[in-house]
């Protein structure tokens, strides 16, 4: 872990396996979907895409 990884938030900390975490567990589509276009590391990038697929869905459930 890096020094600043305690002062950013969990989607912009150094490592994948805790910005995996937080996808998992965000209903910010809008996040997720930058995510799924910008992050580094190929695994987040497919699950922010899978969970903003899965939220967008549930909206339009609801609807």
């Amino acid at each position: 872990m890096k020094f600043k990884d305690i002062f950013v938030p969990r989607y912009l900390h150094s490592d994948p396996e805790v910005r995996l975490n937080f996808v998992k567990n965000s209903k910010d589509a809008k996040l997720l979907q930058q995510m799924s276009e910008k992050d580094s590391d190929a695994m987040v990038r497919e699950a922010a895409a899978e969970r903003t697929e899965m939220l967008i869905g549930k909206q339009h459930q609801a609807a």
